[in-house]
């Protein structure tokens, strides 16, 4: 006796070739997603290391140049933060 294992379900070769295609159609909207996601995570690193910086070298720098860094670091906090970011403003 011999047994035979065949898929009685499955996808068929055009339910693929839809599956392929919409993946080719979103991958523009998904690299930009990413970009976005790389950039508010780079915009987070930025402002922590800065506000470290600040918080222990603060003193040694004008107060003309601390509000400076203050008004940046809140900049970059709002466009990283906003409901519908963008790479391109992160990065601004």
């Amino acid at each position: 006796h011999q047994i035979r294992i065949q898929a009685s379900g499955g996808l068929s070769d055009a339910d693929i070739e839809k599956m392929v295609k919409d993946a080719e159609s979103h991958a523009a909207e998904d690299k930009k997603r990413r970009e976005t996601v790389e950039a508010k995570n780079q915009a987070e690193s930025l402002v922590h290391s800065t506000e470290k910086s600040l918080k222990d070298y603060g003193d040694k720098v004008s107060e003309t140049d601390r509000t400076a860094i203050s008004d940046a670091i809140a900049a970059l906090k709002s466009a990283a933060e906003a409901t519908e970011p963008d790479a391109e403003d992160i990065k601004a």
